[in-house]
């Protein structure tokens, strides 16, 4: 859960003070030293616990925080997700969630609408 805690602070971190393309390299770079990926079943414990957390922190924690905070934690466990962010037209929206092997992670949304915009 500690360590749940400090990377939902450090991927808010990232979105305030750095580029969209900065914490795509960042990423890479941690995917790069994990061997293998998380599986289904860790995966869905985490963004579970990432879910609980939202309670504990007073500003908003929506899909990009949460999605990088699962990316993160992952790479931080030496497991590899792939972090998406999506868009849509008509009516315009955007997303971004994890995947494990090509299966989203605890997305209640239609991702089908969405084309990918970035994958890591």
């Amino acid at each position: 859960m500690i360590r749940s805690v400090f990377c939902l602070a450090k991927a808010l971190w990232l979105i305030r003070t750095k580029k969209i393309e900065d914490i795509r390299r960042i990423l890479q770079q941690r995917k790069m030293n994990c061997a293998e990926s998380w599986t289904i079943d860790e995966a869905e414990k985490a963004a579970e616990q990432m879910d609980k957390l939202n309670r504990f922190f007073f500003i908003r924690i929506a899909c990009l925080e949460r999605s990088l905070a699962l990316s993160l934690l992952a790479t931080s466990c030496g497991k590899k997700v792939d972090w998406i962010v999506g868009v849509k037209l008509s009516p315009f929206a955007s997303h971004a969630w994890i995947e494990v092997k090509g299966k989203p992670v605890k997305e209640m949304e239609n991702l089908q609408k969405y084309k990918k915009m970035v994958v890591v």
